[in-house]
């Protein structure tokens, strides 16, 4: 292979490993001082084509960010991030001086669409230009806030939520059907036993469930605990109480 074609297939993976590790960025606003981003997800209505995103600079020398917008998609259990022309921002690239704050623009490009649509603003804090000479790694923020656009139809709508635990020898899964036409977001779930006692699985944000999609989390429990009677609860939606999910028969 000739040095342009290595040096282009090098950049390919890169960048797929790059946004790979996206849908796992954190997406709400780092505690050290620095790129900060908020709010950490957007809707856009069917009658509200734009919104916006703040970011800030806590740090105490003048940063550089770059926003791009990647559509979120979701099949067989499996997500990635996809260039789409549905969704665009203003501005894309943008410096920052100590203290100070930018409004960027979230606008949906056309009508809404016929169904729930997610994508992803992936937020870096771009290297300083001295930073290419210096030795070693350096280590930047990245965020990556979800964005949904919402149906065209004026009805309400909602997730609906099947699940069913998995296992692969002592590895236990969770799958998640969403057969509604909303959004889920999975948090705090926990497993609570035949005898009422609530063991964690998983603090915090497990995962989104995208309208009409199915996703697979692995979970960090004992297998036999799981294959024991019990119910599994989760918040959803940022809803602050936790509620049972349907279960079907697990898949041993």
């Amino acid at each position: 292979m000739g040095g342009g074609r290595l040096r282009q297939a090098v950049r390919t993976f890169a960048i797929r490993l790059a946004l790979g590790a996206a849908l796992a960025a954190p997406a709400c606003p780092a505690s050290a001082a620095g790129l900060q981003v908020t709010p950490t997800q957007l809707t856009l209505a069917r009658d509200r084509p734009a919104d916006a995103l703040w970011l800030s600079n806590t740090g105490p020398a003048t940063l550089r960010a770059q926003v791009r917008v990647f559509r979120w998609v979701q099949q067989d259990g499996q997500e990635r991030l996809d260039p789409d022309p549905g969704l665009a921002v203003s501005p894309p690239m943008l410096e920052l001086a100590p203290g100070a704050r930018q409004l960027v623009r979230v606008i949906r490009l056309g009508a809404p669409p016929a169904q729930e649509t997610g994508y992803r603003l992936i937020v870096d804090e771009l290297p300083p230009a001295e930073a290419a000479q210096a030795p070693g790694l350096q280590f930047v923020l990245r965020y990556s806030v979800p964005v949904f656009l919402a149906p065209a139809a004026a009805a309400p709508i909602a997730p609906r939520l099947r699940a069913q635990l998995q296992f692969e020898g002592e590895r236990p899964f969770l799958a998640v059907d969403n057969r509604g036409d909303q959004h889920a977001q999975l948090a705090d779930l926990s497993f609570v036993d035949a005898q009422g006692q609530r063991h964690a699985i998983a603090a915090g944000l497990l995962g989104y469930a995208h309208a009409g999609q199915r996703m697979r989390w692995a979970l960090q429990a004992p297998a036999a605990l799981l294959r024991g009677p019990g119910t599994l609860e989760a918040r959803i939606n940022g809803e602050p109480d936790a509620q049972a999910l349907a279960l079907d028969p697990p898949a041993r």
